[in-house]
């Protein structure tokens, strides 16, 4: 399983008020969204220098750019509608949000090399990522009118937004240099990453004693 990990739980109903409204409504987090911004570039550029220097990643900072990549996925998840309840401002997990971000603890051990080559690595996925942008700006839009006008979310919709926040939140965890995996494209599935769960085997009906001899 990746280390970084996003799960939503679906919310067909959603009011078409605060729907209407949400970018309005999101004045106040998208200004702590930029104080958070202007932090996580001192924080991401400390844990880049501590783990190129020290080889590992530590625990406090570690938390703290965690829950930075926290905040900014779920209120962007809140901001494009995939859910109607408030987030959070701070940066702690809350297991009570329809949106929760989960990550591993830090490793022992980074590798230097890896870490201080990221933003070259990261290259591919942040192509990628313009195009996850672009197609989640639509999902939107569409989720957007679907609300307003029928009142709504269709769960096709709510899968494409797993999709986009599940890919924000690993490429998000790469680039903060909170694992040294590279990020995969897709939906986790239970499990691990692209595998489904085993199913159990079918229990085996017990041996029918044998039939006593007759005389």
């Amino acid at each position: 399983m990746y280390p970084v990990t996003y799960e939503a739980d679906f919310q067909p109903e959603q009011n078409r008020a605060t729907t209407f409204f949400r970018l309005i409504l999101a004045i106040p987090w998208l200004i702590v969204a930029i104080v958070y911004y202007i932090v996580a570039t001192f924080s991401h550029l400390f844990a880049w220098v501590a783990v190129v220097v020290l080889g590992r990643y530590p625990h406090g900072l570690y938390n703290f750019n965690a829950g930075l990549v926290r905040f900014f996925v779920r209120t962007s998840a809140w901001i494009y509608l995939q859910t109607d309840e408030w987030p959070p401002f701070g940066l702690a997990d809350d297991p009570g949000y329809p949106i929760r971000i989960e990550f591993a603890p830090p490793a022992a051990k980074q590798s230097r090399l890896k870490a201080f080559f990221r933003i070259i690595l990261a290259l591919p996925m942040l192509v990628v990522a313009y195009a996850v942008n672009y197609t989640h700006l639509w999902i939107g839009v569409i989720a957007w009118l679907t609300i307003v006008f029928r009142g709504y979310l269709p769960e096709q919709i709510n899968t494409a937004m797993t999709f986009c926040n599940s890919f924000y939140a690993r490429i998000y965890g790469y680039l903060a240099i909170l694992t040294d995996d590279y990020p995969p494209i897709g939906i986790e599935k239970a499990g691990g990453a692209g595998t489904e769960v085993a199913q159990p085997a079918p229990a085996t009906p017990p041996e029918a004693p044998p039939a006593a001899p007759t005389a």
